[in-house]
């Protein structure tokens, strides 16, 4: 996903996503044995996290208080959210939406301030507290 490929990439999230977050191996955090007796690594939820920030919204810490971003909405979707960010000493929601042939990237801080960005989907954009 953070080569571009999403369209390519989001079936397979899906079906992992399906079988392994809903279905009966579920990753956990920590290591999760002896329930049913399926032993789950502790990096395979940190991985499946790791798609999300880094592949489909494609956030790269920059600094203390800023980060560049380089989301990869699918083609199907008209808007992505990641909810409740706690990260460069914030807490934060990320939303991206389709505007035509560009996306609108809003950052809105649990302050109230809100970052606005029209994305053309070619440079990275640049979110700085």
């Amino acid at each position: 996903m953070a080569s571009g490929a999403t369209d390519r990439c989001l079936p397979y999230f899906t079906y992992y996503t399906s079988t392994r977050l809903l279905g009966e191996h579920v990753p956990y955090p920590v290591e999760a044995w002896p329930e049913g007796n399926q032993r789950h690594l502790s990096a395979e939820s940190a991985l499946y996290c790791r798609v999300i920030t880094e592949g489909l919204f494609g956030i790269n810490p920059t600094g203390l208080n800023k980060f560049m971003m380089t989301p990869s909405l699918p083609k199907g979707w008209n808007y992505m959210r990641l909810k409740n960010i706690k990260a460069f000493d914030r807490c934060f929601d990320i939303e991206v939406t389709r505007q035509g042939v560009n996306e609108l990237v809003v950052v809105k801080m649990d302050t109230g301030k809100m970052i606005k960005k029209t994305w053309n989907g070619k440079n990275s954009v640049e979110i700085e507290f």
